[in-house]
């Protein structure tokens, strides 16, 4: 494993996983495949805007809003951002926000992975940081560089309210505080929460309080 690596304590980023899918009631890994909101995927994305709201009001038209250009995320972000009453045109999309792709495996659940690709999947699930699915998938390695990459980015001091997706926003909380990699297996990836990074820690804030 990689050295561990220093927490940023100087920018402050507020993480908003997308609401539920149809995917995620299936229990299919979306990867880059996309699907839409839920009726109760976009209660949660209101509900995070009410919380911004109420949290930081009028200030957050001073942050930098940042998007995965996954359609889940981006709708969450237009809902949040309607809530909170800034334009959707500030949404900024961020390739280096995806989700992690399954490749070829892209839509598909467990089980179906499994009696697809029997051996290659069980090669995954024994090294899933070096082995990547096939058809150009991605290892929970090459995730981390990503969100390595969008936070070395940030200029210091900055405050952006970022959307994303599951994995990549436990891959994005390790790297922001220091963690050692194997730390975001261990994190849960809640939709209609926010992730408060801060000053090399994590905060979470939910709209229910």
């Amino acid at each position: 494993m990689p050295e561990p690596r220093p927490p940023r304590r100087d920018v402050e980023v507020l993480f908003v996983r997308h609401g539920e899918t149809v995917h995620n009631r299936e229990r299919r890994m979306s990867g880059h495949r996309d699907a839409p909101l839920t009726l109760a995927g976009l209660h949660q994305a209101e509900g995070v805007g009410r919380l911004l709201a109420a949290r930081y009001g009028g200030d957050l038209g001073r942050w930098r809003w940042m998007t995965s250009p996954l359609f889940r995320a981006w709708q969450t972000a237009v809902v949040v951002a309607d809530v909170v009453g800034v334009a959707s045109g500030e949404l900024v999309h961020d390739p280096r926000l995806k989700e992690m792709t399954w490749g070829r495996w892209d839509g598909l659940t467990a089980a179906e992975i499994e009696a697809r690709d029997p051996e290659l999947w069980r090669a995954r699930i024994d090294d899933r940081w070096t082995v990547p699915p096939p058809g150009g998938g991605e290892t929970q390695r090459d995730i981390i560089t990503r969100a390595e990459d969008w936070l070395a980015e940030l200029a210091s001091h900055a405050r952006v309210v970022a959307f994303g997706h599951g994995a990549l926003g436990r891959a994005l909380r390790c790297a922001y505080r220091g963690l050692p990699d194997a730390a975001m297996l261990e994190m849960d990836e809640p939709q209609g929460s926010v992730f408060r990074l801060a000053r090399g820690d994590e905060e979470r804030l939910d709209p229910s309080g």
